[in-house]
C-alpha cells in the first residue's frame, strides 16, 4: 500500500460510477455508493462523477451523481470506486494512483468473494478500503476498515410509517431471494431454527417473482434501477410480519487469518460441502438484514460477536436483533417463549439503532471521520 497523501477536505468527492454503456440499468446497481452520497448531499458537500448515475425517481432529470466535464478527480479530496469495477473486469482508471495526486483514494467493497486482492492486486494501492461482510477475526490489510450495506432514502422511504406490532400478523418472514444449496449459514439455521419456531410463529416462505414485478411509475422505474430489488408487495410483507430471517454466509476455518489464500478457500468449499460449522462466518451482509431492522421486524441472525461478525457500530444481541449461536438453537426459542414481550422490545430498538447509525446521513459522517479524523470542521 501507498503511502497515504496527506491533505485537507475541500468539500468536493468525484466518484467513478460503472461506466457500462448497453447492459440493464439494474446490472450497475451500485447501492453503496448511492447511501454514501445520500447522506454527503445533506451535508452540502460537493458531488462529481464519470458518469451521470441514479435518479430519485423517473420523473425527475436530476442524477444524484453528476458528470461536469470540467471537472476531474485531481480538483477534488476523495476519489471513490465500489466492486462493480472488479466485477465487470474493467481496468482500473488510467492514472488513478499517479505519484502527484492531492486526493484520497477509497474502494467501497461489497464483492462476495475473498479473492479480490489476489486476483486484482493493484486494489491494494488504495488509501481506504471500505469491506462489508468484514469479520474480526480474520486477518484483512491495513488498509481494511468494516462497513455495512446499510440503508438508502429508497428503502427508508418504503418503511417510512409502519404499523404497530400490536398490529401485525404472529408470522415470521422466511423467504429469500436465492436458497443455493452452497450457502451453508442460511440452510443450517434456517433448518434447524425454524421447526423450533413455527411453535410460536407462523412461517411466511412467499418468495416474489419477476411475475409480482411492478408495472409502471415509480416502482417499476426502481425495479429496473435496483435490478429486481424493488418490490412493494415484499415491503408489506415485511410490516405485516412480526419479525424475519437474515441470515446468509459461508463457515471458514478456525485457524485462518486470511480468507483468501487457496488453502482456506478449499476447506470452505469442503466445510460447505460436509455440512461442517465453525465460528468464523464470511459473506453475512445482506439489503434483507437492513430492511427488516427498519421495517421493525424483530431480526434472526446469527450471533455476531460469536461468529466474528463486525460493523462500524455494532448491535447489541437480544436488544437490537436475535444473534443465534448455532450450538445451542433451542435456547433461543425458549427465551422467546419465557418472554414473548422480548419479541417488540428487540423490533422497536432494532429499526431505532439502523435508522440512527446506518441512515445516509451517520454513513456519510463516519465515511468521512474515518478519513479526516483529527478535521472536526466536517460535522
Amino acid at each position: 500500500m501507498t503511502e497515504k497523501p496527506q491533505i485537507d477536505f475541500n468539500g468536493k468527492i468525484y466518484f467513478y460510477c460503472d461506466p457500462r454503456e448497453g447492459i440493464p440499468l439494474g446490472d450497475k446497481y451500485q447501492h453503496l455508493l448511492i447511501c454514501l452520497a445520500e447522506g454527503l448531499q445533506l451535508l452540502k458537500i460537493e458531488l462529481f462523477a464519470n458518469v451521470n448515475y441514479w435518479q430519485s425517481s423517473p420523473t425527475t432529470s436530476n442524477y444524484l451523481f453528476q458528470h461536469h466535464p470540467d471537472i476531474t478527480p485531481d480538483d477534488c479530496s476523495i476519489v471513490v470506486l465500489m466492486n462493480s469495477w472488479y466485477n465487470g473486469n474493467l481496468q482500473l482508471p488510467e492514472n488513478l494512483f499517479h505519484p502527484h495526486r492531492q486526493y484520497i483514494t477509497v474502494y467501497l467493497d461489497a464483492e462476495d468473494s475473498d479473492k479480490t486482492y489476489i486476483q486484482r492486486p493493484e486494489f491494494r494501492k488504495f488509501d481506504f478500503i471500505f469491506r462489508t461482510h468484514f469479520n474480526g477475526k480474520l486477518k484483512y490489510g491495513e488498509n481494511f476498515y468494516p462497513w455495512a450495506f446499510g440503508l438508502s432514502d429508497r428503502i427508508i422511504q418504503e418503511l417510512q410509517e409502519v404499523p404497530e406490532f400490536e398490529t401485525r400478523k404472529p408470522q415470521i418472514l422466511v423467504n429469500f431471494r436465492h436458497w443455493k444449496s452452497g450457502h451453508p449459514v442460511r440452510s443450517m439455521a434456517c433448518s434447524q431454527l425454524i421447526p423450533r419456531v413455527e411453535q410460536i410463529l407462523a412461517v411466511n416462505n412467499s418468495v416474489d417473482s419477476i411475475d409480482d414485478a411492478p408495472q409502471t411509475g415509480y416502482h417499476h422505474f426502481h425495479w429496473l434501477q435496483t435490478g429486481g430489488r424493488h418490490y412493494p408487495s415484499y415491503y408489506k410483507r415485511l410490516q405485516e410480519s412480526v419479525a424475519c430471517t437474515c441470515f446468509g454466509g459461508f463457515f471458514v476455518p478456525n485457524w485462518t487469518q486470511n480468507p483468501s489464500n487457496l488453502i482456506s478457500r478449499i476447506i470452505k468449499q469442503a466445510n460447505t460441502k460436509l455440512k461442517l460449522r465453525t465460528n468464523r462466518i464470511v459473506q453475512w451482509d445482506s439489503w434483507r438484514f437492513w430492511e427488516s431492522l427498519a421495517a421493525g421486524c424483530a431480526t434472526f441472525h446469527v450471533d455476531f460477536d460469536k461468529y466474528g461478525i463486525s460493523l462500524p457500530v455494532m448491535p447489541e444481541n437480544w436488544h437490537h436483533y436475535i444473534g443465534i449461536d448455532l450450538d445451542n438453537i433451542p435456547a433461543a426459542v425458549d427465551r422467546i417463549i419465557a418472554q414473548p414481550e422480548i419479541l417488540k422490545t428487540i423490533a422497536d430498538e432494532g429499526r431505532l439503532w439502523a435508522l440512527k447509525h446506518y441512515a445516509p446521513l451517520p454513513t456519510a459522517l463516519r465515511f468521512l471521520e474515518i478519513i479526516f479524523p483529527n478535521q472536526n470542521s466536517l460535522n
